[in-house]
């Protein structure tokens, strides 16, 4: 495999480092002033590229280093021989300053360069079932005629340009080679370079030695290496291992907890507040706070199974009871796979493009949930280095659904559409997201995509064709034109809302004359975030609640054990609240529950309780959802009575109790009656596209009519907003 697409920021702090200039340092600010002079040209001097490549090890006579293991990785990477040149050339006119932040500027990015490098590492090897024993670097590890051994197994050459000199010295100088031994079925990954074997010891990039943590999660263990000063949320990030952060690593939602059986680590004072001192002495901690010095075993949460919603109005349930219809299925000669992108799952379908009906369904977590709950922590992780592992984790889910909804089946497939906000779409191609997070939000693409499966996926297992829906803007996606192309808005006479409720909240009022769309952030209230008990539409999860004779009657997902409580649990919880009096109107709790919350449901542990806190993150999302749909209205020009449906999309509304929802003020009273839940819209939309030869002009009809309302500068967004904060 060739490497050329390296997403990476220069920190500038290293590279002053390296050339041990330090900020107390006298010359500190002149030097700064030349390495902004030096920069630009430097960095378009680099040229990155790496090529991996799995080997027989016996065959390349280098059995000696592996004991009993055959396999191995080769691996060489390089910055080119621009930049070299052009350290020369700023030494010979006698600039040497310059010359040395150059050199430093290509060794920080191959430092950078290689921690990328190692991800990749961990995820081919995953998927031919290998661990990582150790990695071979010369001449520590290995001599130094190793490097010609995998200069040759990885034609290093023709791929990268790489010279071999006969002294085992790369050309260009600016280039690494390492080897890593492999073992089938191994859960360990030691692909880091440790600092603490290395002789180079005034190097100032020197980092503690590693330490192994063995990871439990699923009933599996598996071993990985971290590095002191490094978080345990980082390292398991670096992993690819998949754990709730939803609020991106900040230590305030308390949802990435881990137990430490080994080697627990100081509590924080975040950790405090989260766990009581029985859970902390048990070795309770935040992955995003702990900061392992020494080897540990940690125990993970098993991994969230969420309650991902796939049906929609297509009627695919209708067809599938039909046996004659499913017959029809298996004799379609072409098919399509549908996908619906959420910010924290993901749905997907294979759709027979003659008879329209869904053959099968793949529903997963977005695993981009480790980088943050919602679309600006991705934003922020994205802007923050993360950019080419959050696109990696979103290709490897598709990539997954894909394999699975097509494994077995001798099929043809043509053509695969994809719906989502905005910001997965940049997050899936790659985009930059420096403009989407600011003010004027400013997308990359909001136009159609047409490409196909090698160019976005890198790779040629597929080779149907790949369309994205079109979006409005940077916040409202291709998900609200699907959900607008589902609803028929593009040819009703009556005027209908649209509402989409997750941790964004998009909405849509109109018709086939007028159309106006907009967005407004309700944060994660909605989807269990930010409420202390609060938790995903998971197995589990109390996702509806009554009030009788002083307690708490509840029903979850799945019929467990009550273990949290999911969006529509929130909504029940507060209008009991509100119903008994327990809550005024301002949303205070009375003064009895004030310190240790109301009981909803006893639990082994800790019981599930509700808090003051949890009515305000409320408050927050609520006052926002009302403010936006207050705004939409006043903006058309209509009344409510004027209004013919209001759609309710996603998961969330698919289970909304909508007489308690306007009852706590989240929708008008006078929808009641008027709200349908669609289900997953978005996904519909996309089997639309794959099935409707007419759908592409209609969706040009939607984005050419439908115009943005901007609520952040929208004077009456802002009085909605606090009236509409009480109860």
């Amino acid at each position: 495999m060739k490497i050329t697409d390296f997403d990476i920021k220069i920190n500038k702090e290293n590279v002053l480092r390296l050339i041990d200039c330090h900020p107390d340092s006298p010359v500190y600010d002149a030097v700064l002033k030349e390495y902004e002079e030096v920069f630009e040209k430097a960095c378009k001097m680099l040229f990155p590229a790496a090529v991996l490549v799995f080997g027989d090890l016996a065959e390349c006579g280098m059995s000696g280093y592996a004991g009993e293991n055959t396999e191995g990785l080769f691996c060489m990477e390089t910055v080119g021989g621009e930049i070299s040149c052009f350290v020369s050339e700023l030494f010979e006119q006698g600039f040497y300053v310059k010359g040395m932040i150059a050199d430093a500027i290509a060794d920080e990015y191959m430092f950078r360069m290689d921690e990328q490098i190692q991800k990749l590492v961990v995820k081919l090897c995953r998927e031919k079932n290998y661990g990582v024993l150790k990695r071979l670097e010369a001449p520590r590890d290995i001599p130094m005629k190793a490097q010609r051994i995998a200069w040759k197994v990885t034609h290093a050459r023709e791929e990268l340009g790489m010279e071999m000199k006969e002294s085992y010295m790369m050309e260009p100088v600016k280039s690494n080679c390492q080897i890593y031994i492999l073992k089938e079925g191994c859960a360990s990954y030691n692909t880091a370079h440790d600092c603490g074997k290395c002789d180079r010891v005034e190097c100032s990039m020197r980092k503690q030695s590693l330490y192994p943590i063995t990871v439990e999660q699923n009933g599996k263990s598996f071993s990985l290496e971290g590095i002191r000063g490094k978080t345990l949320l980082e390292t398991l990030q670096n992993a690819e291992v998949c754990i709730p952060a939803v609020c991106g690593g900040k230590g305030t939602c308390g949802k990435c907890k881990v137990r430490f059986k080994k080697g627990k680590t100081v509590p924080t004072k975040e950790e405090a507040h989260f766990f009581s001192k029985q859970e902390l002495d048990m070795g309770y901690r935040l992955a995003c706070k702990a900061v392992p010095e020494q080897g540990c075993v940690v125990s993970l949460e098993d991994e969230e199974h969420f309650l991902v919603v796939s049906e929609h109005e297509i009627k695919e349930k209708v067809r599938e009871k039909n046996t004659s219809q499913k017959e029809k299925i298996l004799r379609d000669a072409h098919y399509g796979v549908a996908v619906d992108i959420g910010t924290t799952t993901i749905a997907m379908q294979l759709v027979g493009l003659e008879s329209r009906s869904i053959l099968d369904t793949y529903v997963t977590v977005n695993h981009q949930r480790a980088y943050g709950a919602d679309v600006i922590s991705r934003i922020s992780a994205s802007n923050a280095g993360k950019r080419k592992a959050l696109q990696q984790s979103i290709l490897g889910d598709l990539r997954k659904g894909i394999d699975t909804l097509l494994y077995g089946k001798n099929i043809s497939t043509e053509k695969m559409v994809i719906s989502g906000n905005t910001t997965m779409i940049h997050l899936l191609m790659g985009y930059s997201c420096e403009t989407l997070g600011v003010y004027p939000f400013t997308p990359v693409n909001v136009d159609v995509i047409e490409s196909d499966y090698p160019k976005i996926f890198g790779d040629e297992a597929y080779t149907f064709s790949i369309v994205i829906l079109p979006g409005v803007s940077a916040y409202v996606g291709g998900d609200i034109t699907a959900g607008l192309l589902t609803c028929g808005f593009y040819e009703n006479e009556k005027v209908s809302m649209l509402i989409d409720l997750g941790t964004n909240g998009e909405m849509a009022i109109g018709c086939r004359n007028k159309i106006l769309v907009t967005s407004t952030a309700v944060g994660p209230a909605f989807e269990g975030g930010n409420i202390t008990c609060g938790m995903g539409s998971i197995q589990g999860a109390i996702s509806s609640a009554k009030l009788e004779n002083g307690k708490f009657q509840v029903k979850t997902i799945g019929g467990k054990e009550p273990i949290g409580i999911c969006g529509t649990g929130v909504i029940d919880i507060v209008y009991e609240l509100l119903a008994s009096g327990a809550v005024d109107k301002t949303g205070l709790l009375e003064d009895e529950y004030l310190e240790s919350g109301v009981l909803i449901a006893p639990k082994a542990e800790n019981d599930v309780r509700f808090y003051q806190k949890d009515i305000r993150e409320f408050q927050l999302a609520k006052a926002a959802v009302r403010a936006g749909v207050e705004t939409l209205i006043a903006e058309y020009g209509i009344s409510y009575g004027e209004i013919d449906t209001v759609y309710i999309a996603g998961g969330f509304g698919y289970k909304l109790d909508t007489v308690k929802a306007a009852g706590v003020g989240l929708f008008p009273e006078e929808f009641k009656y008027k709200m349908k839940a669609i289900g997953n819209s978005s996904l519909e939309g996309s089997v639309l596209y794959l099935t409707d030869a007419e759908v592409k002009e209609k969706s040009s009809v939607i984005i050419s009519k439908a115009e943005e309302i901007q609520l952040a500068s929208h004077p009456k967004f802002h009085d909605f907003y606090m009236n509409y904060m009480y109860f």
